[in-house]
């Protein structure tokens, strides 16, 4: 007599595999979306430190004119700013009140 032998899986070994393979999925995605968000923010911070840095060297030149320190739009009419960092300023603080003015993250 020749025994049968089971080939394949059964549907519960299936099923166990698959919702592991979902767990381990999942965590990936939720870890990968905040090292994300992390690199966002650290940019952020970079970004708003070399607009700063690049206020404080336009804020202590001989003649400079208050009024290019106004807004973000100034900023950047005045060539203190580029395009670029304007629009990332929109994510950022600015306190024009400040001597010199600064970006801060929100």
């Amino acid at each position: 007599m020749k025994k049968h032998r089971k080939q394949g899986f059964t549907l519960i070994e299936v099923l166990a595999a698959l919702g592991i393979i979902i767990v381990l999925t999942l965590t990936l995605f939720v870890t990968i979306r905040a090292q994300l968000q992390k690199a966002n923010d650290e940019n952020l911070k970079s970004v708003a430190a070399a607009m700063n840095m690049q206020i404080a060297v336009a804020y202590e030149q001989v003649g400079r004119n208050d009024s290019n320190f106004s807004n973000i739009a100034s900023l950047q009419s005045s060539g203190i700013i580029t395009a670029e960092q304007a629009d990332q300023a929109a994510k950022l603080d600015y306190n024009a009140g400040a001597k010199p003015p600064e970006f801060t993250v929100k």
